[in-house]
């Protein structure tokens, strides 16, 4: 049998064969590049996911081309202070490091030594006005402007560089299909409509742009702050990415954060870092002034030293097309649609094949909805259509409410997982991904509303989907509990579940999880692990998905009752067997069908072990007859001719399974207090001669329920 954690190993070994093969691929060491015919090897997302048990943030992230050769020139142009020269720059012009110590000991006289202070053009203002004759013909926008040495690299960038000007002719072009949206959502709050440039240099008018921040949208809204301002953010709709929604909530976060600044390089460098970090930034450096916190150590992030520059850069251009080559350039036409009232669930594939037309159209003017349907959980929703089309789309919905996909909403509760579902409607979990076009099923969360196909007769209640007939063995702590006026429940966890939404959906504290379970706070809960909760009398258990008592057997982990219940459940029985001179961990292993490695991991001990005589040996025999030396030993019948085999002891712990959880597993519902009630011994038990049942195990069915029975 192959140790529980090899799996995990063999994985990460195949990610990194991945990773090594890839590293082959790109050539050797010479830097020559690889033959055309050796093909590339791509990594394996769906493998690291599985070893990282969440999503890739790397693998999400949507960086357009524009983006990511800005991203590059600014690590070139601006290198970070005290990080290596980039790809590119000569050494000579990277950050100096730190001038050595001064020698001897300065203590003070009122004045500040000419070495401990700041560099000089950190306290010189900048030029009023710019020293260059094509500079000083720049149209201002309607935002200050302050000819720092950034905003001017930034625009010498965007004028002269052949990769700086397509960044700004893409951005241009994309500007026009959204700016009539956007100045009218900004002129609602009485806001400069200069601010539109704030959206293009955060994601070029991509409405599908997203960052490895998990920001995204037009205005790069990190979830957080999108549901601050209203803008939802769910499996099925993504409000950041309606160019209309997100500027009305862009429009009023940037007003907030003027009224709290009144100053907009502050509120565009808040709107980068957080309000709470430039607030911090003011209070520690003493100075309200953006361009002097830019200046200093540790004042401000990198990035947001230049995503003001950017801006103003940004503004100049769009106010002097003309100087930056963009006089001929053409814009988008505007975002025009016309509306058309839909039902709930409509699959965009069934409306655009119902009114001739292809479903990216839809997706295109409706990209908040981002599972390629209108939302189940609400009656009806307006989408947009193409001007004059809407009559169309209208009889191809009315259409589709009769000879329509036959599905159901169907509210998840919480722990619910799609095999509960499935097997509730008569379906698989594969049908139900498709249907909801789920990628991740972390995703899924109590109170969700999903689609299911639809039934003639009503579901049965979701239930485990475990083997009914088999009842589920359950290692609780070796401590008694007991609460007046609340009941003891049990809940299996699922992908993505965390203490504190646990402790909120069974309103107790995370400490109180911990105290009731084997729970290490500091790390992540994963999928089946199954918590005992005391819950207040009246607890709503319809919205829960809750284990069966009646289908559970509570132990004590650890005990003699959990490990052999354990081995038993796995088809196995745990024996006791006393080595005797000569013995090897290899030798007991054959003898009773395991692998070494199997019985150093069983009982904790290196393979190469050496064992001493009368060394007592834990066997999880994979059959429950013994060898026949043995069986002759116990049953006193001859297995054959030859003298059977000297064994000190072949022996199973006894004790009382039943009498091991009876104190410890009350249900705890009516009591004075917390009770302490004793518990059986934790495994220690003492020896008896043989596996009970002339060798063969209890089956776990036959086990005694714990007390307390279905509450």
């Amino acid at each position: 049998m192959r140790p529980a954690n090899c799996v995990a190993l063999i994985v990460v070994a195949s990610a990194m064969a991945t990773q090594a093969e890839a590293r082959d691929t790109v050539g050797p060491a010479s830097g020559k590049r690889p033959s055309s015919s050796a093909p590339l090897t791509k990594e394996s997302f769906a493998e690291r996911r599985a070893v990282r048990g969440v999503a890739l943030e790397d693998a999400e992230s949507a960086e357009s081309p524009e983006l990511r050769a800005l991203r590059r020139f600014e690590e070139s142009a601006f290198p970070r202070a005290g990080g290596p020269a980039p790809d590119g720059v000569d050494a000579d012009d990277a950050p100096k490091a730190l001038p050595p110590g001064l020698e001897g000991h300065w203590s003070g006289t009122g004045d500040v030594p000419r070495e401990l202070r700041s560099p000089e053009h950190a306290i010189t203002p900048p030029a009023a006005k710019p020293n260059q004759d094509w500079l000083r013909q720049l149209a201002l926008p309607e935002l200050p402007i302050r000819w720092e040495p950034q905003v001017v690299r930034y625009l010498e960038f965007f004028r002269d560089d052949p990769k700086g000007r397509s960044i700004m002719a893409t951005w241009y072009r994309r500007m026009g299909r959204y700016r009539a949206t956007i100045e009218r959502r900004l002129d609602e709050q009485g806001l400069p409509k200069d601010l539109i440039y704030l959206a293009m240099v955060e994601s070029g008018f991509d409405p599908g742009a997203t960052s490895n921040k998990s920001a995204g949208g037009v205005w790069q809204f990190v979830p957080g702050a999108a549901r601050a301002y209203g803008l939802e953010v769910s499996h099925w709709v993504d409000a950041r990415r309606d160019p209309d929604r997100a500027a009305e909530a862009a429009a009023r976060l940037l007003k907030d954060l003027y009224v709290r600044f009144g100053s907009w390089p502050l509120a565009f460098a808040a709107y980068n870092a957080g309000y709470g970090a430039i607030l911090r930034s003011i209070a520690r450096f003493n100075t309200n002034d953006f361009w002097e916190l830019a200046r200093h150590e540790a004042g401000l992030p990198w990035e947001t030293t230049l995503y003001v520059p950017k801006i103003l850069a940004a503004a100049l251009v769009g106010h002097n097309p003309k100087v930056f080559g963009l006089a001929d350039a053409s814009q988008d036409p505007p975002w025009e649609f016309d509306r058309v009232e839909v039902p709930s669930g409509t699959s965009f594939a069934m409306l655009a094949r119902a009114s001739g037309t292809r479903p990216d159209v839809i997706e295109d003017l409706n990209p908040e909805y981002i599972r390629g349907r209108v939302p189940p959980d609400r009656p009806s929703v307006v989408l947009r259509v193409p001007i004059g089309s809407a009559s169309l789309f209208a009889k191809a919905a009315g259409d589709l409410r009769v000879s329509g996909e036959r599905l159901q909403a169907v509210t998840l509760r919480f722990g619910e997982t799609l095999e509960d579902v499935a097997k509730a409607r008569g379906c698989s979990a594969r049908e139900l991904k498709r249907i909801n076009a789920f990628t991740d099923t972390s995703e899924l969360r109590g109170g969700m509303t999903i689609l299911a196909p639809a039934r003639s007769t009503p579901p049965a209640p979701a239930a485990s989907t475990d083997d009914a007939d088999e009842p589920i063995l359950v290692a609780v702590p070796d401590r008694a509990f007991a609460y007046q006026g609340r009941e003891r429940v049990f809940y299996r966890t699922r992908e993505g579940d965390t203490l504190a939404d646990i402790a909120q959906i069974f309103d107790v504290g995370p400490d109180n999880i911990i105290e009731w379970n084997h729970i290490d706070p500091d790390a992540k809960l994963q999928p089946k692990l199954i918590l005992q909760l005391f819950v207040r009398e009246g607890f709503d258990r319809e919205s829960v998905m809750l284990l069966d008592p009646d289908k559970l057997r509570i132990v004590t982990l650890g005990s003699e009752e959990f490990l052999e219940l354990e081995a038993a459940r796995r088809g196995k029985t745990r024996l006791f067997y006393s080595a005797r001179a000569g013995d090897t961990l290899a030798r007991i292993a054959k003898r009773y069908g395991l692998s070494p490695g199997d019985l150093a991991r069983i009982n904790r001990l290196s393979a190469v072990t050496e064992l001493g005589e009368g060394q007592r040996v834990v066997v999880y025999s994979p059959t429950p007859e013994l060898p026949k030396e043995i069986t002759s030993r116990v049953t006193g019948t001859p297995a054959s001719k030859k003298p059977a085999v000297a064994m000190k002891e072949v022996e199973r712990g006894k004790g009382s399974p039943s009498k091991s959880a009876s104190a410890n597993h009350s249900n705890g519902k009516a009591s004075n207090g917390k009770s302490h009630a004793g518990a059986a011994p934790n495994g220690k038990s003492q020896a008896s001669a043989t596996p009970s049942g002339k060798g063969k195990s209890a089956p776990v069915n036959g086990a005694k329920k714990p007390s307390g029975g279905k509450r």
